[in-house]
């Protein structure tokens, strides 16, 4: 009994962390893209022009919530 206790042991100590992914639904805009939405925001675009700049462009489909909500993340809008 002494090894079948000392190899569960041994197993439980060595274990290294896994990487894994967060549960739930991936983001509408990419964390690579938040940089686009915030620079397109200080040029004077609005949340639907944004939206819209992204589908044509980048060939993504967020809602212009979605880029209201990235925006206030960033902190460019009051909470």
């Amino acid at each position: 009994m002494t090894t079948t206790d000392d190899s569960i042991g041994q197993a439980l100590n060595i274990a290294a962390p896994v990487k894994s992914r967060k549960p739930g639904r991936p983001r509408a805009i990419p964390v690579e893209l938040e940089h686009v939405v915030a620079n397109f925001h200080r040029q004077g675009h609005g949340y639907r022009a944004i939206a819209r700049i992204l589908r044509e462009e980048y060939h993504i489909n967020p809602h212009y919530s979605s880029v209201r909500l990235v925006l206030k993340r960033l902190g460019l809008l009051p909470a």
